[in-house]
């Protein structure tokens, strides 16, 4: 009887929540009845001191909720004009006279911009990401997709010796 009391009790606290906001919305009460039928067990004292302190703990843990936590406040998201750390991490580049900026900066794009041409980053692309330079990527493009004899060699090897390993 342990075995299946523990079992339950590891059950009701992976889906205790769930299951009881499932029937609260079809308004039955029955988590309800199987907390009371839990506490009746305790009682009853038909069970392992161990296995009773499971099940009590199980019960507490319905009475508080699940130990769900329900925010107190309305969720806003962070914008510059709501929360003022909104640029605190924001990164700092420096202009060529060595002036800090970061995105808090009403200036920020046209610095911004005028750093990534100087820098020459992104030769390749235009701002909003099209590719310029009409063929595939310059860097993956030099890939040779065929593989070394040796490699392959060592590859087979290495199967074969997988598969007699398996195989003992």
């Amino acid at each position: 009887m342990d075995d299946n009391l523990i079992c339950a009790v590891k059950l009701l606290k992976l889906t205790g929540s769930v299951l009881e906001d499932a029937w609260k919305e079809k308004l039955k009460t029955d988590m309800e009845e199987i907390i009371q039928r839990i506490e009746n067990v305790v009682l009853d004292a038909n069970c392992s001191r161990d296995v009773e302190q499971m099940l009590l703990k199980l019960v507490e843990l319905g009475s508080s909720n699940w130990c769900r936590v329900h925010a107190t406040s309305a969720y806003r998201e962070a914008t510059p004009e709501n929360d003022p750390n909104y640029f605190m991490n924001e990164q700092t580049f420096y202009t060529s006279d060595g002036a800090p900026f970061s995105a808090a900066d009403e200036d920020y794009q046209e610095k911004y911009q005028e750093l990534l041409e100087r820098e020459e980053f992104f030769p390749y692309y235009e701002e909003n990401g099209t590719d310029l330079s009409g063929a595939g990527d310059p860097y993956l493009d030099d890939i040779d997709d065929e593989i070394d004899p040796e490699i392959q060699e060592a590859y087979e090897k290495f199967c074969l010796e997988s598969e007699h390993k398996q195989k003992q």
